[in-house]
């Protein structure tokens, strides 16, 4: 007796629906997809109840002919594919052409188009996958469709959906995240018949950001950019002093297309792994342009992911992309002295065009070569050098004008005062100094006059003795001293000679912890070299000399070389003289 039969049209409709339509904002993206493959200019978007109750999409594209428009309710009709070897370059938002068919068979669905070269509009009302009617009216121009009651005929997938507040958030995301790919259209969208996205349509990605983001991201944003062969990856990164507690701040967008990928993902969090506070995440807006032939768009259902053919040439032109703008001047951040002195928020808002086209200004400087004092410092040296006054330090407008605290030092340059924190910018210098040390398997070590004793216990111990190799390699010769203690002959040379027995603790178990996790040796000397180049780094409150302070601001400020120590706090912030002068009431 046989026991398999082929399912109905009429569930397999419903089935294949799942794949593309889950929610409500899923719905709304295969929409806004093809109104933006029609070629239009403005998209409106209004939803009611989160999308649940009603969905509607108006654009001014090229419209649908009436002799095809029952037809894009269809399964697998298309005019992007014709042959087996379009699949491969595909350059347009939709292409399978089920986006319509899956929407119809668990909505109710009415569209109105005019094709451009007719004179009237049609509209045809579909319900259940099933074309109820076909009739012409009076239409301007484009194309209207409105989904309505999505999952009327699927209640087991209408009970999954979330309250109609979440669905509303997650439906206003993807138009958010859209508008940022199509600069060129202007998007519009409502909510429960409140404006919540507009848009200007004016071809630039900084308005976008900023009508969504506001202005506070786009006058923090950093560009980036790099062309490698046929790829080429831009876009922009926030200063990274303003961070997320999620990635929810990383925009993926591959030929325009926006994804969300596992491999790009990582390759941010490592290139910001330096420059962002621990257990933050940056906002990224990342854009890579590759020829279609070189990844598979066709992997997930919904195109929300992409397949690259050569993954580890994308991760590293990304990585560098991202690690040169790092060093850009517009990472010092801007002081924010407080709002409440400020009289001209709405002068702001006026120039908020202005702002957005403004770019950084170019600093070109050049000064003489000075000695390495980090070198000497890091080496345990006993260093004299001899007191220079600030007025010596002058490389084009930079001049040393002041130290506070014993910390912080301070730096004129043309309108602006630089704050610079000594122990930030040599906790940096060491950190990356120790890490290429590391990588290259030449850590420097220093033999301990005397050496030290330590007591552990015996898990440790054993562990320790097992693992001398690992310990070897980032500076630390240990040997057993019987019973549960070992001997420490050396450690890393950029610390003093002065043993502190509590650090070395610190990194014994540090070590032990993460090696038990499985933990490669990179990952241990990540974490570990921050807290060894913390414990040898000039401290706060620990004066240094004027030609150290010259070392450091020509580190910042002139080479750009450091501008976030190791957890990605800032060494510098910047405090304009017009902020100053607001404080004093000097202006309003």
């Amino acid at each position: 007796m046989r026991e398999l039969y082929k399912l109905p049209e009429s569930i397999t409709h419903i089935l294949a629906a799942g794949e593309v339509v889950e929610r409500p904002a899923s719905c709304l993206k295969e929409l806004l997809e093809n109104s933006i493959d029609a070629g239009a200019s403005l998209i409106d978007v209004k939803i009611e109840k989160g999308g649940m109750k009603r969905i509607e999409v108006y654009d001014n594209g090229k419209g649908i002919h009436p002799d095809d428009i029952e037809y894009v309710f269809e399964r697998h009709t298309t005019s992007k594919i014709k042959s087996f070897e379009d699949i491969f370059s595909i350059k347009t938002m939709g292409f399978r052409g089920e986006a319509l068919c899956a929407i119809s068979s668990v909505a109710k669905v009415t569209l109105v188009s005019k094709h451009l070269e007719e004179e009237q509009g049609c509209m045809v009302k579909v319900e259940g996958g099933k074309v109820l009617s076909k009739s012409f009216c009076p239409f301007k121009e484009g194309t209207r469709i409105i989904v309505e009651d999505i999952f009327y005929n699927t209640p087991a997938r209408l009970k999954f959906l979330k309250s109609p507040s979440t669905e509303q958030k997650y439906c206003l995301e993807v138009v958010e995240k859209i508008a940022i790919a199509w600069p060129e259209i202007s998007f519009r969208a409502e909510a429960d018949g409140k404006r919540q996205i507009f848009t200007p349509g004016d071809n630039k990605i900084e308005s976008v950001i900023g009508s969504i983001f506001g202005i506070e991201i786009v006058k923090n944003l950093v560009e980036f950019s790099l062309e490698k062969e046929s790829l080429k990856v831009w876009g922009y990164f926030v200063n990274p002093t303003v961070s997320r507690a999620t990635r929810s701040g990383y925009h993926f967008y591959v030929n325009r297309r926006y994804i969300k990928s596992k491999l790009l993902s990582s390759c941010i969090d490592e290139a910001f792994k330096n420059s962002v506070i621990t257990g933050r995440f940056p906002i990224v807006f990342l854009f890579v342009q590759i020829p279609p032939s070189e990844i598979d768009v066709n992997v997930h259902p919904s195109k929300l992911e992409v397949k690259f053919r050569d993954e580890r040439f994308v991760y590293n032109t990304i990585y560098k992309a991202i690690a040169d703008s790092l060093k850009s001047e517009k990472m010092i951040p801007k002081a924010d002295l407080g709002k409440a002195n400020d009289g001209n928020d709405a002068e702001r808002e006026r120039k908020y065009t202005e702002i957005l086209s403004a770019n950084s200004n170019d600093i070109s400087l050049v000064i003489s070569e000075q000695p390495n004092f980090f070198e000497m410092f890091s080496k345990g040296a006993e260093v004299v050098i001899e007191q220079q006054s600030f007025e010596n330090f002058d490389a084009g407008n930079y001049k040393i004008v002041g130290y506070a605290f014993d910390t912080y030092i301070i730096v004129q340059s043309n309108d602006s005062l630089y704050l610079i924190d000594q122990h930030a910018v040599h906790e940096r210098r060491l950190f990356e100094d120790f890490k290429s040390q590391v990588y290259s398997s030449n850590v420097q070590s220093q033999v301990l006059a005397s050496p030290v004793v330590v007591r552990l216990p015996s898990s440790q111990k054993e562990f320790v003795i097992s693992n001398a190799s690992v310990f070897q390699k980032i500076g630390f010769e240990i040997e057993d001293f019987g019973k549960n203690e070992i001997v420490v002959r050396t450690w890393p040379a950029l610390l003093s000679s002065n043993i502190d027995t509590i650090f070395l603790l610190d990194v014994i178990e540090m070590i032990y912890e993460q090696m038990v996790e499985n933990k490669s040796l990179v990952e241990i000397s990540e974490d570990l070299l921050k807290r060894i180049a913390c414990r040898a780094a000039v401290k706060g409150n620990s004066k240094i000399s004027d030609l150290e302070k010259k070392e450091i601001v020509e580190l910042v400020l002139i080479k750009k070389e450091i501008f976030h120590c190791p957890h990605g706090r800032p060494v510098v912030v910047e405090i304009s003289k017009r902020e100053i002068e607001k404080m004093f009431k000097r202006i309003v």
